[in-house]
């Protein structure tokens, strides 16, 4: 059989292949067998192989940008906290977490030193003052407790101002827990429930620091103390960052 001949019957041997050559004449107007145009079903293969390419692409270059993705279950260490703090800052509550990593955006200097007080063992009270002793037998004058404000400013339990018989006032906290703080100490300030440091305000009794962040803990009044109608809350005060840790309403 000649060459010529060769080519006509090979052309013509499958419908495939009379297909494939009347398309390269003329793709609009070439159907396959399932009566779909041959030119849909060429832009349908591209588009398939397109996607498919986007894919490899994105497989092949995920070590680059997979630390764009947020990582389920997986904590974030702390940026220039102490290796050995790490652990420390991944056992603490999740808010807690999240408000320091947010803090850092806006202040890194002060979250890092926030966050290694954070890790800190808590400050027991003293043992001596767990009970609440001659308080039983004293007049409890207002009374108001803890509240949070936020994932790092926070307290519980109650505080309640004594008059012992000899006129001597007492500010007792009972089964109290507080966030940690740098510099703290404890007020009686004359808002009802301040939350920063320009509602305390400088009118405010100061009655030393903080004895512990766990515990129940008494707080003597100084003699001078002068009208106490006028003070209406109790103020855990962190001087360090100058922030309200938390206050409790006394009424």
């Amino acid at each position: 059989m000649g060459v010529e001949k060769m080519r006509g019957v090979g052309w013509q041997a499958t419908p495939a292949l009379a297909a494939m050559r009347r398309l390269c004449h003329n793709p609009r107007t070439v159907s396959d067998a399932d009566g779909v145009p041959a030119e849909m079903e060429f832009r349908f293969r591209i588009l398939l192989l397109s996607f498919v390419a986007v894919i490899a692409a994105a497989v092949w270059t995920f070590p680059a940008w997979r630390g764009y993705l947020p990582s389920a279950g997986v904590q974030e260490a702390f940026p220039g906290l102490e290796l050995d703090l790490q652990d420390e800052f991944l056992a603490l509550p999740s808010p807690q977490r999240s408000a320091l990593l947010e803090l850092h955006g806006d202040d890194p200097q002060m979250a890092l030193e926030m966050a290694r007080i954070a890790v800190r063992e808590p400050d027991a009270a003293p043992a001596s003052e767990q009970d609440i002793g001659a308080l039983a037998e004293a007049t409890a004058l207002v009374e108001g407790s803890f509240i949070e404000i936020d994932a790092l400013h926070w307290a519980d339990g109650s505080a309640t101002l004594y008059q012992l018989e000899n006129q001597q006032h007492i500010l007792r906290f009972e089964d109290f827990i507080s966030a940690p703080g740098g510099d703290v100490y404890v007020y009686l300030a004359r808002d009802p429930q301040p939350q920063t440091a320009l509602e305390v305000g400088r009118d405010f009794l100061d009655l030393g620091r903080l004895k512990g962040t766990v515990g129940s803990q008494n707080y003597p009044l100084p003699s001078n103390h002068g009208d106490l109608s006028g003070y209406q809350s109790a103020v855990i005060f962190c001087r360090q960052f100058n922030a309200v840790i938390s206050s409790a309403f006394l009424r």
